[in-house]
Order: structure tokens, then sequence, then C-alpha cells
């Protein structure tokens, strides 16, 4: 197949072209003509040998002008700018002199255009796939355009498997027929059944093929094809990877083994010479004056003999550059190099450090918040003018920064600035996110039938902040901020249907005292009866960020519900009976955090712990029970990889129990996301009655474990977890339940900083009256 173009003007062009330089060379030679008329007028500047490209694109590519100098620099520079443009085979100049004056003619031969383009043996694509890949019939002949064409059809075929392709274009045709003729010899179709290890006898298959992009076959799902860059690049970090698990000596590379009767079936071996691995006989600190190398050694991880690794060498050096940076050195830098030794496989770890100098925070400038008062943005840093500078303090800053919601995550800085004498200005860059969200959506549920939803939220609201006329309210000029946080919700549904006004205050009268109120209503169809619950709650947080109590918060909190038990069913059970009608309850909770993590979304190191006590009857009403909870979580980054991103591990604990009578709506329940997942929303519970009913536990532990690592990017992590646990009628356990799973992270910065969790969880502990459920969808952290 073909696609033609009209015209052909290679040999006109090119005869055009020598016959006026002829010409013009038998006037003077240009040299030294140049030399002649070097400062003179320029009388006139002609242009030569065009066919197709019009006289005024070459004036506009050339800088010679008439009534100008004659500058024979610049005329040799026209004539370079004349080549870059890919339009001519060739540009010449010369000159001549008339009246004193100079003349300049600037000679070209055009590049002919292309009469067709063709396609010859292609039976895997279509014409019109390749045609997108290749120059088209009437564009300039350009041989890096022909050459990159016939590279764009290699690598489409091989990228689909066709390893053995070839392509190649007819030259002779090109140059005097102008028809460009691509020949594909396709070869057969060519995949990776099978990738081996070889030589590696300190890390499993397993480990090696995780370091890798080159993929075997898969059915329908995965083409197998094989790219030998890819292969190249799967060499490099296996190599890469060795080294960097102290193999200072490791090679790979790779061989082929193809089917020997079918050709088409391909074998891709990695071969590893792993070399010898590495240990640290010694330490040795240089540069230090500020704190002593005993001191420097002892802030490290890595020790005399250890294996040398190049994360943990990275990680303690950030840890050293850590320690000056939180005492004002902003400056400071520190290197670790390792210095091989006689005795094989030992190395000395050198740490050389420039300290410079010691700097104070100066002024705090604040820029981007074109919305956000700046008030909300110094509450989170938590430095002042006057101290030590410290980096440390400053990239905690940053964090809390992204975790308001109110800026773009990767919008966040904080800088030192030049310095001013002995201090150092901290630069506090923002930029602002969409912080008001108005979401309609309608679905179904597994746990809640049919519902629709709207939901209305501005994570910068300001209540003070009334607006001057009417238009300002509708181009949302008004209510906006202080970092107050107003949401209304209501999702009517089948089954459960929720209403919600919530408000949020994060510092209350600019203190680390947080304020949350809620007004809502809910109406659930449960196990045996129908509940409707009304209320009404208020509390207060105090958060202790620097002293003796940083890290501690105390919280107090009461809550007003009225609680209707209705359409209970004739054989329900007797605890569901006995809280038949409308119900009055108030209670009063006392909260004591300790929390070191190092974010509140989603922590990466430190611990949470809780302890709780909510006394129902406080404040009157029907019910007098008190309920003691506890609960602790722990974080610890496993590793970080090069792009910052990391593998955590959590582990966590919570229980809690009843102290006196509780109604069954009060009791503890589990199942789902945020409590044990494979099992469905409260379908572990104690059951009572004739049919069975859920009616809750007085007691509840739960406990687990969960390991999230990057997928893609920033935005999407992976997770794996076991959950246990159990609920029961009483301070004891006697029926244990188990579920392990997998799970996706998603981070929509629409939504904010809270994740979408998409979990599947598997029970391999239950009991018989269980209700399990493999998939959970929610937003949030699942502990």
């Amino acid at each position: 197949m073909q696609a033609v173009s009209s015209k052909w003007h290679g040999v006109g062009s090119a005869l055009t072209a020598a016959l006026v330089l002829g010409a013009l060379l038998l006037i003077t030679p240009v040299a030294r003509a140049q030399e002649a008329v070097e400062g003179m007028v320029i009388k006139r500047v002609d242009v030569c040998g065009l066919e197709t490209i019009s006289e005024a694109y070459v004036r506009r590519v050339i800088k010679t002008r008439e009534g100008q100098p004659f500058r024979r620099a610049q005329v040799e520079e026209d004539v370079r700018e004349l080549l870059r443009t890919r339009r001519f085979l060739n540009a010449f100049a010369a000159t001549a002199v008339e009246e004193n004056q100079a003349v300049v003619v600037f000679t070209v031969q055009e590049k002919p255009e292309l009469v067709s383009v063709e396609l010859e043996g292609n039976k895997a694509f279509p014409d019109d796939q390749l045609f997108a890949l290749t120059p088209a019939a009437g564009d300039v002949i350009d041989m890096y355009e022909v050459r990159r064409g016939r590279d764009e059809i290699l690598r489409k075929y091989r990228e689909a498997g066709y390893y053995y392709v070839e392509v190649t274009f007819d030259e002779r045709a090109l140059q005097y027929e102008g028809r460009l003729i691509y020949r594909i010899n396709e070869g057969p179709k060519v995949r990776v059944r099978q990738i081996l290890f070889e030589g590696n006898r300190s890390f499993p298959d397993w480990r090696l093929r995780s370091k890798i992009q080159t993929r075997t076959a898969l059915w329908i799902f995965r083409v197998g094809a094989f790219d030998a860059e890819t292969a190249e690049r799967d060499a490099i970090e296996i190599q890469r990877f060795y080294r960097d698990e102290g193999f200072l000596d490791a090679r790979a590379g790779y061989r082929l083994e193809f089917d020997e009767v079918t050709r088409a079936d391909l074998t891709v071996v990695f071969v590893i010479e792993e070399g010898q691995r590495y240990c640290i006989q010694d330490i040795v600190v240089e540069g230090n004056t500020v704190f002593s190398a005993e001191h420097i050694r002892s802030c490290m991880q890595l020790e005399p003999g250890y294996l040398l690794r190049t994360e943990a060498v990275e990680e303690d050096r950030k840890r050293v550059q850590d320690l000056y940076g939180e005492v004002g050195y902003v400056d400071a830098r520190v290197a670790i190099d390792h210095e091989f030794l006689e005795e094989p496989g030992l190395v000395i770890l050198r740490v050389s450090i420039i300290e410079n100098k010691q700097y104070y925070f100066g002024r705090i400038i604040i820029r981007g918040n074109q919305r956000t008062k700046d008030e909300v943005v110094r509450r989170e840093l938590q430095f002042f003018p006057g101290e030590l500078w410290n980096t440390v303090e400053a990239r905690a800053a940053e964090q809390r920064l992204r975790e308001t919601g109110l800026f773009q995550p990767d919008q966040v800085r904080i800088a030192a600035l030049p310095p001013e004498d002995s201090t150092r200005p901290a630069l506090v860059e923002v930029q602002e996110a969409e912080t008001v969200t108005f979401l309609v959506g309608i679905g179904v549920s597994t746990d809640a039938g049919a519902i629709g939803s709207l939901t209305v939220e501005n994570r910068n609201f300001d209540l003070f902040d009334w607006p001057r006329t009417w238009g300002q309210f509708f181009r949302g000029q008004a209510f906006r901020g202080d970092g107050q946080r107003l949401k209304f919700s209501a999702e009517p549904g089948t089954e459960v249907s929720r209403f919600r006004i919530d408000f949020t205050e994060p510092y209350l009268l600019d203190r680390p005292v947080r304020l949350d109120t809620s007004l809502y209503l809910f109406e659930r169809g449960r196990d045996g009866y129908d509940e409707e619950r009304a209320g009404f709650m208020f509390a207060l947080s105090k958060r202790f960020p620097r002293g003796l109590l940083a890290g501690w918060a105390v919280e107090g909190a009461f809550r007003v519900e009225g609680v209707g038990v209705n359409d209970v069913d004739a054989l329900a059970s007797r605890q569901i009976k006995e809280v038949k009608g409308n119900n009055l309850l108030t209670a009063v909770k006392g909260t004591i955090v300790r929390d070191t993590t190092d974010s509140r979304v989603i922590p990466s190191k430190g611990y949470r712990f809780t302890l709780s006590w909510e006394q129902a009857g406080a404040l009157g009403g029907d019910f007098d029970f008190g309920r003691p909870t506890t609960g602790i979580a722990w974080y610890k980054t496993l590793r970080t990889d090069i792009f910052d991103r990391k593998s955590v591990l959590a582990l966590h604990a919570d229980t809690g129990m009843i102290v006196g009578d509780a109604p069954v709506f009060e009791r503890f329940y589990a199942g789902g996301f945020g409590s044990l997942r494979g099992f469905s929303y409260r379908g572990i519970s104690p059951r009572a009655g004739i049919m069975k009913n859920k009616v809750g536990g007085d007691f509840i532990f739960l406990t687990g474990a969960e390991y999230s690592f990057p997928l893609y990017g920033k935005n999407f992590r992976g997770v794996t977890f076991l959950d246990m646990g159990t609920v029961e009628e009483n301070v004891t356990i006697t029926t244990w339940r188990a579920a392990v799973g997998v799970g996706l992270r998603i981070n929509v910065d629409f939504f904010g900083p809270v994740p979408i969790v998409l979990d599947f969880g598997f029970p391999i502990a239950d009991d018989d009256q269980d209700d399990t459920q493999v998939f959970n969808f929610a937003f949030g952290a699942s502990f």
C-alpha cells in the first residue's frame, strides 16, 4: 500500500542551485569577496534556488539585511541557520560589489518532497497504524525522519513480540524517484515463556523477579513480548540491587534461549556473578567539632561488623544530617563513603562533615495563601523567630500543612533564605487546593442497600467571614480562609438513611484546642428491628505540641441522643424488646491520647495510644453504664525507595468492655473496614432468641497487622493484612476470628489527604453464625 504526493522537485532544484552557484563563483571567489566587502553597506540581498519554499520564509530565517554593514560572521551564521531548518540539502552565500556596495546572494538547494510512502510485508498491523509512525507523502525528505519511522515500526513490532522483525527502506527508490518504501520481514511472534536466574546464591528468584520489568506471557492478559532494552535495564537493576546489598563487585547480564523447533518460545536467563559481600570494619568521623565522634556514631544504626548496605548508609547519612539540622546548622553537609581494605570483604566507612555556620530563625515569610489567613499557616509551624533553626521541625511543619487539606500536597515547601546576620528567614510556600466540594451520587451496597448521597463540604470555612453582597456569596468570596471545616451530608436509602451537619474549629481562639460539633439523624434496619437515632455531639480536645507533655492530648465530649427501636419482629430476642420504643441516652466521655506518629493520616513511624471512659447517664436519660476502651497502634518504616516512598508495617490492638447494663444499640459489634475485614459490618456478635438476633457483646478485643507498600507513583499503594479478634458476652475469649487479605489505597487530591480504600478479606477462622464479606470499600485509614 502507498500514500502519494503529486510533486517531485529533486532534480530541478539541484540543477538550478548548481547553475546559479557556478555563475556567482565566476564573478569572484567567495572568501576573498567577503573579505573585500567586509564593513560595506549591503545594497541588496538575493535568494536563489527556491522551488516550493517561499522567499519570505528564507528572509525570516536569515539576519543579514539591506542597509546594514556587511559582516562575514553573520552571513556564515545565516547559512548555518538555513541548514538547521532541515528543509535544505545545501545552502551557500556569495558576494559581489556594485557601486561600492555589497550584494549578498544566498543560494539554496531544497530537499525534495516524498512522492509516496509505501509498506510491504506487513500482516500483523494494518497500514494506517504504521503510516501513523512514518513520514507522510508530501513531507520534505529528511533522512533522520526516514530512519526514525523505520525505528518506530521496529519498536511497535518488538513490543508486540516480533523479536526477529527486520525493517528496511529502498534507498535507490528514495533517491531517484522520491518513493519511500518500507519493507517488513515480520518473522515469528516470540513470547517470553520462562524467566530464570543463574548464579544467585544469596537471594531467591522471587526477590530478583520483583526488580525486573520483563514478564512472561500470561494467556490473554499479558503478551510476554521480549524487549532487549528492557532486559538490559533489568540486568542493570539486578546489579544495582546486589551492590546496594553490599556485593560491591557484583555483575549481571542476560542471555536468550530459544525453542529449537518453533523459535517462537523464549527463555530469558539473567546471569549473576555475586562476588564478595562486604562488611564494615570501622566507622571514621572527620570534620566534626560540634559533636564528638562517639556521639555521631551513637546516632547511626550501622556499626562495625554490619553488612554494608547502601540503603542503611543513606539512612545514617540523613540521621547525622538531622543531628546538625536540629541545632541550627542549616547548611551542614554530610557524606558517607566507603574505602576498600587490603583484607578481602572489608571496608571502612568515612563520615565526612562540613558543619558551616549555626543560624537562628529570622522572619517567617508566607507566600501563596491567597484565600487562607496567615494565622492558619503559622499555627501549624510550631517554630518562632529567635529559636535555633530546626530542619527536622521544618519538615514536620510541611507534613502538618499538607495534612490540613487546605493546600496542594506537592506544593508545600519550607526553605531557609539567605542569611541576615545570624538569622535565616524561613520562606513558607504553599499553593491552595480546592477546598469546597459538592458531590452527588447513587449506589448499591451489600451493607446499606440502595442509597443516594449529597455532600457539601468546605474544608477552609470561616464562620465570621460574612459576605457584604450576594455577589460575593455566589462567587465563593465569603465564609472562607480560617481553616474551619463545615460539612452537610444527606444519604437517603432503602435500608440506611443518614443526615448530618458537622463543624470543626481546629484552633479555638488560636490555641491548640479543637472544637467538634455535630447534629445528626440516622435510620437503619437492624437484625430484628429498625433503629432511629437523632442526636447532638460536642467535643473539646487539647493538644500539647511542645514541652514535657509534647505528643499528649486530652479530650472531653458529651452527646445527647434520642434512640427509637421500632418495627420489632414478633420473635425478636428479649434484649431487643426491652428497649422497644423511644429511648433517651446521654453520655460524657474523657480521653487521653499519646501520639508520636509522623502523620495524622498515614503514619510511617511512631505509635498512637488512647485510653477513654464514656459514662452514660451522667446527664440523665434512660440508661446508666460505663464503657472503658483502650488501644494502641504502632508503625515502623521497613524500607524507603529512591523516590522516598515508604513500605510500612503497622500493628494494633484495641479492647473495650461494658460496665453495667447497656442496651443492644450501645454494645460492641465487630466486622467490616476499621474493625475486622473479611466479615460484614456488625457480622460478629453474640446472638440471642429464637431468631438468633445479633445483640452485641460486653467485651471486644481486636488486633492485627498491616503491611503497606508503594505500587505506582505516590497515589497508589498496596496492602496485605491480618485481622483478628472477638466480641463476647463477658470478659472472656471463647471464639476467635481471623482473616487475611490484600487491598489497594488510592489518594485522590480532590478528596484531600484521606485515601480511597479497597480491601479483599478472606476469613481463616470464624464462627458458624458470623456473617462474612470478602470486599470492603471505604474512605480513611485502616487503623
